[in-house]
């Protein structure tokens, strides 16, 4: 009587072993998600050609002229992101046309179902906050904070 378990659970194994492979070389496609991106820019200066991973390629003046445009239906990979835009300002202004980095680390987790927009936060230390939300974004106090600051200096 116990020969006959051990018979089905070798059998078992033996077919898992046989699939096994075939499982291993399937490729699961990476989970994306469409939202609209709207670029809030706390520099003290316009920026362009700002990007998530080469997607979304927007145009942002400096706060409080900020956050007034959206690009609509971006599809984004989930996981890391990498963000960049490039400076502009009035001919001599420093570090004109340079492309910048954001030198934080970010990472698009899959948002509530329901979300239909993405806020990219651009801070004058350059850093970027990613941030869904289920109606159109606001300026965020973090950003508002820093771009009066920004202002104070001048």
């Amino acid at each position: 009587m116990t020969i006959k378990p051990f018979k089905l659970l070798r059998r078992r194994i033996l077919a898992l072993v046989a699939l096994a492979p075939a499982i291993s070389s399937c490729k699961a496609s990476p989970m994306t998600v469409t939202l609209d991106i709207v670029f809030f820019n706390y520099l003290n200066r316009p920026i362009f050609d700002a990007f998530i991973d080469g997607e979304a390629g927007g145009v942002s003046f400096p706060y409080p002229d900020t956050g007034g445009s959206t690009i609509s239906g971006v599809r984004l990979r989930l996981g890391p992101k990498i963000v960049t835009w490039t400076l502009d300002g009035p001919k001599g202004m420093p570090r004109n046309g340079e492309t910048v980095v954001a030198r934080n680390k970010l990472e698009l987790l899959q948002p509530p179902s329901n979300t239909e927009f993405l806020a990219v936060h651009i801070y004058p230390d350059e850093t970027v906050e990613l941030i869904p939300t289920i109606h159109y974004p606001r300026a965020t106090e973090k950003g508002i904070a820093m771009a009066r600051a920004a202002q104070e200096r001048r």
